[in-house]
Parts: C-alpha cells; sequence; structure tokens
C-alpha cells in the first residue's frame, strides 16, 4: 500500500521539478534585438559621381578610399554608407583612410576570380563594413561587404557573378578590417 503513495509522491516531485526548470530556462533566453533607427545626417554632405562603368577587374583611379565601419541595414533593407543626395549615414561608428598599401590590396581581393570561387552561401547580408572611393573630392564608388554571410554590394563591377565570396577572401577582409582597427 506505500508503494504506490511513494511512486506517486516520488512522481509529483520530478514534475515540479521538470516545471521548476523549465520556467529557469525561459529567464536565461536573450533579449530581442532592438532595430536600429537609420538617419541620414545633412550637416556634412559630399558630392557623388557614381561611375557604373568602374570594374574591379579592370581596375580604376581615385585619389582616396575611406573604410567605414558602420551598421548598413535595417530588417531587410540595406545602405550604402552614402545615400544619393550624399548624406552620410548615421550608424557610422568609426571611418579610417586607406593607405596606398591597403588600396592595392582591397583592390586585389575585389577584382579576383578566385575571391568568388566556391563562394560561401548563406542569406543574412547584414553590411557592417563599407569603402567609399573619391576621386577630385567626389564619391566615384561605394562598396559594402557582410562578413557574417560573405556577401557585397558594390556600384562597380565584380569580378563575381553574384557577390558571394570564398572564406581566403573573407580572412582577408578581416585582417584588413583588423588593419584598420576596427571590432
Amino acid at each position: 500500500m506505500r508503494l504506490p503513495y511513494l511512486l506517486l509522491s516520488f512522481l509529483i516531485l520530478v514534475s515540479c521539478k521538470k516545471e521548476l526548470e523549465n520556467k529557469n530556462s525561459l529567464k536565461l533566453l536573450p533579449p530581442k534585438n532592438s532595430r536600429t533607427e537609420i538617419k541620414w545626417l545633412t550637416e556634412k554632405t559630399v558630392k557623388l559621381k557614381i561611375d557604373n562603368n568602374l570594374s574591379y577587374s579592370k581596375g580604376f583611379q581615385c585619389d582616396s578610399v575611406i573604410a567605414i565601419d558602420y551598421i548598413g541595414f535595417d530588417g531587410e533593407d540595406f545602405f550604402y554608407p552614402i545615400n544619393e543626395k550624399g548624406e552620410y549615414i548615421s550608424t557610422i561608428n568609426r571611418k579610417q583612410k586607406l593607405n596606398t598599401e591597403q588600396i592595392l590590396e582591397l583592390s586585389s581581393i575585389l577584382g579576383s576570380k578566385k575571391t568568388y570561387e566556391n563562394p560561401n552561401i548563406a542569406g543574412c547580408y547584414e553590411p557592417r563594413l563599407a569603402f567609399v572611393y573619391f576621386k577630385n573630392n567626389n564619391v566615384i564608388c561605394q562598396t559594402q561587404i557582410c562578413l557574417e554571410c560573405s556577401q557585397l554590394q558594390s556600384t562597380a563591377a565584380i569580378a563575381g557573378e553574384y557577390g558571394n565570396f570564398n572564406n581566403n577572401a573573407e580572412n582577408e577582409f578581416k585582417k584588413l578590417k583588423k588593419d584598420l582597427g576596427f571590432n
């Protein structure tokens, strides 16, 4: 007679313990990500003269290149760091001018067909790294990169068909990002 009561007590205890574990596990869920609000800064604008005939494969001349560490997405929308009015995006964390060696390295990565061979395929596309090319004080090209999913978009033609790049290119971009002092 005691055995059924002991068994019942044991089952209730185990059930209560499971219930408590489930409640505690709910507290461990991460908080929801808040959306970043994209705004455009009107204080300092630049002139855009985007040249759609530029190609990384053929190479092109510029006076300078600025690397930008920023948040270039809001939900499913993505943005270059400078809009069509020449306004900078409000989510820029840091800007850094590339030296000649870094410009050559970047051009080599983006212009090589090997960069796009056996690409990583993923779908997040949340660009956080961009490069803005200047010539005669005008923006002539912008390229944005998502290192999470190995994709890029550019106003200049790239050597790859779709903009998906491989692990080697990802490592090169990460090395360049680190050299620039970006997180």
